[in-house]
C-alpha cells in the first residue's frame, strides 16, 4: 500500500496514512497497522496532540482521532482532499481538488470561498490569521485578513508542498524539481539539484530542511543551498517529517518507511 503522509507527535509517537484507508501508528519503537473506519485513500494526517488528530482523503473523507480511535466525520464536500493542517484543536484547514478549501471551526467543517478553481495540494498555517496553500500550475494562495487570495508565483509548475518556517520565511516544492522560497514578501525560484518531482518539504529551521520525491529522491538544505543525498530506495517518497535535526521519517510507495538517524537515512521494516 502506498503511504502518503507521516506526522510525528514526538520521537516515540507518530502516524502515517495511505491508500485503502491505511493507518499506521509508531509506538514502542515500531510501526503497526491500526483499525481504519474507511477504505478510501488517505492523503494527509495531522496530529494536534497524542490524543487528537485528523486525516483527509478521497471523496471528501475526513477522519478524527479521539478517545484512542479513528472515526469518520461529516464532510461538506465529496471532492478529493489532499492536505489538512490544524492551528489548534478547534481551528484547522483542509484543501483539495478544484480549489476546495474547508475550515474547521465551532466543532465542524465547512467550505469557504476560494479564489481559484485549480487543484490545491498543500496547506500550512503560520497562525490562525496567516497561512498559505499551493497547487496546480504554480498556484499560491495566502490567508490574511480573514480570507484567501491569490499571490504571484514565480513558476507555472505544479506545487505539491508548502512549509513556512515563520511568517516571513517559507518554502514550496513541486514538479520537475521546482523549489521556490518566500522571503522579503515574495516568492522566488531557487536552484534545484534535481529535475524529479518533489512531493514534500519540511524545514527544521531557517537553515536546515529536507525535501523528498520521485524515485526516492532526497534533498537536504544546509549552508544556504539544496543538495541531493544518497537515495536509500527507488520508491517514490510522498512525505517527510523531522522530529529534530537528527531524527526524521519519510514514507512512500510500496509501504516504504525511511528513518533519519545518526546522520543518515535507512529503511525501516513496514507492516504493510
Amino acid at each position: 500500500n502506498p503511504l502518503t503522509s507521516v506526522f510525528m507527535v514526538s520521537a516515540t509517537d507518530g502516524w502515517a496514512v495511505g491508500w485503502y484507508g491505511t493507518i499506521l501508528h509508531y509506538s514502542g519503537g515500531g510501526w503497526s497497522t491500526v483499525t481504519s473506519p474507511t477504505t478510501n485513500p488517505l492523503t494527509s494526517v495531522f496530529m494536534v496532540s497524542a490524543t487528537d488528530g485528523w486525516a483527509v482523503g478521497a471523496l471528501g473523507t475526513i477522519l478524527h482521532y479521539a478517545g484512542g480511535s479513528w472515526s469518520t466525520v461529516t464532510s461538506p464536500t465529496a471532492k478529493y482532499l489532499w492536505s489538512v493542517f490544524m492551528v489548534n484543536g478547534s481551528d484547522g484547514w483542509a484543501v483539495g481538488w478544484y480549489g476546495t478549501i474547508l475550515h474547521y471551526a465551532g466543532g465542524s467543517w465547512s467550505t469557504v470561498t476560494s479564489p481559484t478553481a485549480n487543484d490545491l495540494y498543500s496547506v500550512f498555517m503560520v497562525s490562525g490569521s496567516d497561512g498559505w496553500a499551493v497547487g496546480d500550475s504554480g498556484t499560491i494562495l495566502h490567508y490574511s485578513g480573514g480570507s484567501w487570495s491569490s499571490v504571484p508565483s514565480p513558476r507555472a509548475n505544479d506545487l505539491y508542498s508548502v512549509f513556512m518556517v515563520w511568517g516571513s520565511d517559507g518554502w514550496a516544492v513541486g514538479s520537475s524539481g521546482t523549489i521556490i522560497h518566500y522571503s522579503g514578501g515574495s516568492w522566488t525560484t531557487v536552484t534545484s539539484p534535481t529535475t524529479r518531482d518533489l512531493w514534500s518539504v519540511f524545514m527544521v529551521n531557517g537553515s536546515d530542511g529536507w525535501a523528498v520525491g520521485f524515485g526516492g529522491t532526497i534533498l537536504h538544505y544546509s549552508g544556504g543551498a539544496w543538495r541531493a543525498v544518497p537515495r536509500q530506495t527507488t520508491s517514490d517518497l510522498s512525505s517527510v517529517f523531522m522530529v529534530s535535526a537528527s531524527d526524521g521519517w519519510a514514507v512512500g510507495s510500496g509501504g516504504t518507511i525511511l528513518h533519519y538517524s545518526g546522520g543518515a537515512w535507512s529503511n525501516v521494516t513496514s507492516p504493510i
